[in-house]
């Protein structure tokens, strides 16, 4: 037996301690603005820079990447809710503050981490 991907060994962690692992697309994550929407490849300046064309928001390239792969994993988990209530909210807490389903992000009132400019 070959060496286990990370999503292998991720998925056997969990599983060990009774989380469950949900799989989001990565697809034009990279490419697309966590503030605005707007999605190009030309936001990707380089590796590690995203700057939005249209909204001119800026910061590390990763980081705007994790926060659209969030926001896709909170659609998924609303999309599968059963109940016409709405249930209970959804959000995803980041090192800098939280994001909920709408795409609205909520910085924590000391961080710096997010580094993001307007």
């Amino acid at each position: 037996m070959g060496v286990p991907t990370l999503s292998q060994y991720v998925e056997y962690k969990a599983e060990m301690f009774g989380i469950e692992v949900e799989q989001v697309s990565p697809a034009y994550t990279s490419q697309r603005c966590s503030s605005c929407g707007f999605t190009h490849e030309n936001n990707r300046r380089s590796k590690h820079q995203f700057v939005c064309q249209k909204c001119e928001y800026e910061l590390n390239a990763d980081y705007n990447a994790s926060k659209n792969i969030a926001r896709k994993l909170l659609k998924n988990l609303h999309s599968g809710q059963k109940s016409s209530g709405g249930g209970a909210p959804c959000q995803c807490a980041l090192p800098s503050g939280t994001l909920n389903l709408n795409g609205e992000f909520h910085a924590s009132v000391d961080s710096t981490a997010e580094g993001g400019v307007h």
